[in-house]
């Protein structure tokens, strides 16, 4: 291979980089200035834990999800319920009746009949 393929190649590598290094730095740009103004970075999303099935808002854990889809995310990472290292099941929905729900000013579990009193 010609010493000039290889430089190229380096440099093609490089322009893929720089490329991909400021598409990130514009969509971060983006989200900080959707939760500076107060918006919701993840409309419609919550995170839920697999071992004890709490839930909180996916906005309210720092999560951005803009323009967002799937089916049966999951993360691996801590509860801040059960302290569990586990699968946190990223959803979209409202959270589901009948489970805990995690306050984020106090972090401790409420059920969904005193959601209307938070």
């Amino acid at each position: 291979m010609a010493w000039w393929v290889i430089i190229l190649i380096v440099l093609g590598l490089l322009v893929l980089a720089g490329v991909l290094l400021y598409a990130l730095e514009r969509i971060g740009a983006r989200a900080r200035e959707i939760s500076d103004a107060g918006a919701d970075t993840a409309p419609g999303w919550i995170l839920r834990c697999t071992s004890c099935q709490s839930w909180r808002p996916a906005t309210e854990a720092g999560v951005v999800r803009l323009g967002a889809a799937s089916k049966g995310k999951r993360t691996f990472s801590r509860c801040t319920a059960c302290r569990k290292l586990t699968f946190i099941a990223v959803e979209r929905g409202s959270g589901a009746p009948g489970k805990r729900r995690i306050d984020t000013r106090t972090n401790e579990l409420i059920w969904p009949e005193t959601l209307a009193n938070v």
